[in-house]
């Protein structure tokens, strides 16, 4: 019985990393945030566009709390060449479980890495 092979580099998927700005009126974790972000995508561009984006939450960090909202900053992971649309469908979103959410994009980097260093201030 022969070892599954590794995927050569050149066959891979290629991956961006959006940072994203999210102000809530609620606590939000990384579950939500992944519920959050696939629901606005499916509802916007529909279950068989969507699957092509391989989005995932890598990292999500709470930011600070005022009296208004509550702000995050969010490393979301999508397909090379979709990142427009995940944008769009990211900007179609203003609630969540019936409470305000606004979620903007930062910044797009190639690794997680370089995408905390850039843009997220976590000090």
């Amino acid at each position: 019985m022969s070892k599954l092979k590794v995927l050569p580099p050149t066959l891979r998927i290629n991956n961006h990393y959006l940072v994203l700005d999210v102000k809530s009126e609620v606590e939000l974790d990384k579950d939500d945030m992944v519920k959050c972000i696939w629901d606005a995508c499916i509802r916007f561009w529909g279950e068989c566009e969507t699957s092509n984006f391989n989005l995932w939450v890598m990292r999500h960090y709470f930011v600070e709390r005022s009296d208004d909202f509550i702000h995050y900053k969010t490393i979301l992971r999508c397909q090379s060449g979709y990142e427009e649309k995940v944008r769009v469908g990211l900007a179609t979103l203003t609630r969540y479980n019936y409470n305000k959410i606004a979620i903007t994009t930062i910044g797009i980097a190639g690794t997680v890495k370089s995408a905390v260093d850039k843009f997220i201030d976590l000090e």
